[in-house]
């Protein structure tokens, strides 16, 4: 680790400790060895095809997938786009390499979610995997690469963060939700696109929870990876480390949730370009999104929500103002609401009454229809 790194490491501990001396979480930002081995596997399959950089890449995803260029008949490689093809993309290939240990063991650190298991076919996909990326690393000496761009990934995140205030992310997303992760782990990917995130939330066995945020490249240099800062970048955290509160949230009613498919029915095409293809996963989406609105205004003033609301309305979020509106709710009753976890019930029973009053007949029946 250099210094430069280090010095970041424990500014973030003490800016942490500082919000709640006694039970703050721990912040950690940096660039994952392990997400850059899977980063580089991945740019010889299909996926950098749907989800590669314009002009061909920073310099560093460059020297990455040259690198890797020798190994594009690997065991590892094969299985990865075996992946790919089933679906196993998006924030699923993240979310797999955040329950992976460090290199060069690469044991299994967390036992993998049903979400990933499901989303890869088996368990047994995602061990396969896991171990042709250990015997990868070791054959094409990759912590020996990672070694000799260290220094300069190191200037990469010290160069994002400079203006990143974490704690200012991580103590709304706790305050308003009641509760606090073990750890929270923002993980810069210089060698994924396009620019935006994934969050990932861990479950350990003592009951705790972990949250990652993955934000990747801009997908636009072809110099050094560049990446959201400031107010930008918290914005994204709030996001992306929010899924760590709101999605357990929401997927502990799956009845209630399933009943709201209407609601989603009348979005779903639009939901499934973008990667969105259930009624829960929107319904965590548009819950999140209008926490989103909920934090800009109050972080950063009340001129900006409008142009928020628009700009998730435009995505096919529709929701976002009456969710926005139930959140408010929610706010002003947290005597009666300790936790958003209280709250969620009402949140989807008003959900209901929404659709009651605005869906079409053909909507209601096409929620009940199996397709």
């Amino acid at each position: 680790m250099t210094k430069k790194m280090l010095m970041l490491g424990l500014s973030l501990l003490i800016v942490a400790a500082a919000v709640c001396p006694s039970t703050a979480s721990e912040i950690y930002v940096r660039i994952s060895p392990e997400m850059e081995l899977l980063s580089g596997v991945l740019s010889q399959t299909s996926w950098i095809a749907h989800r590669g950089p314009a002009n061909g890449g920073n310099e560093y995803f460059r020297a990455l997938q040259e690198f890797f260029d020798p190994y594009r008949e690997h065991e590892a490689v094969k299985i990865a786009q075996r992946l790919t093809d089933r679906g196993f993309t998006y924030d699923a290939q993240p979310a797999f390499a955040a329950h992976l240990g460090p290199l060069p063991d690469l044991e299994l650190a967390y036992e993998y979610s049903e979400y990933l298991i499901q989303r890869a076919g088996s368990r047994k996909n995602l061990e396969d995997f896991r171990l042709a990326l250990k015997t990868l690393a070791e054959e094409a000496r990759f912590m020996d690469f990672y070694a000799a761009w260290e220094p300069y990934l190191a200037e990469i995140v010290a160069e994002t963060t400079a203006e990143f205030e974490p704690e200012t992310a991580k103590g709304w997303l706790e305050q308003f939700f009641g509760w606090e992760a073990a750890e929270f782990h923002l993980i810069l990917a210089p060698a994924m696109f396009p620019g935006g995130g994934y969050g990932v939330t861990i479950d350990t066995p003592d009951g705790g929870l972990i949250a990652y945020q993955i934000t990747r490249e801009n997908g636009i240099s072809t110099d050094r990876p560049e990446f959201p800062t400031g107010q930008s970048l918290e914005q994204l955290t709030v996001h992306e480390l929010g899924h760590s509160f709101v999605n357990p949230s929401i997927d502990a009613y799956p009845k209630e949730v399933n009943k709201l498919r209407p609601l989603y029915n009348r979005v779903r095409s639009e939901m499934e370009r973008q990667a969105y293809g259930s009624v829960g996963i929107f319904l965590n989406e548009q819950v999140l999104r209008a926490v989103e609105v909920l934090a800009a205004g109050e972080l950063y003033g009340a001129a900006v929500v409008e142009e928020q609301i628009a700009y998730h309305e435009n995505r096919g979020f529709y929701l976002t103002r009456f969710v926005l509106e139930q959140l408010e709710v929610y706010q002003s009753n947290r005597d009666q609401y300790p936790t958003f976890r209280e709250f969620v019930p009402v949140l989807l029973s008003q959900l209901a009454d929404y659709q009651a009053e605005n869906c079409s007949w053909w909507e209601k029946l096409r929620g009940i229809l199996p397709f």
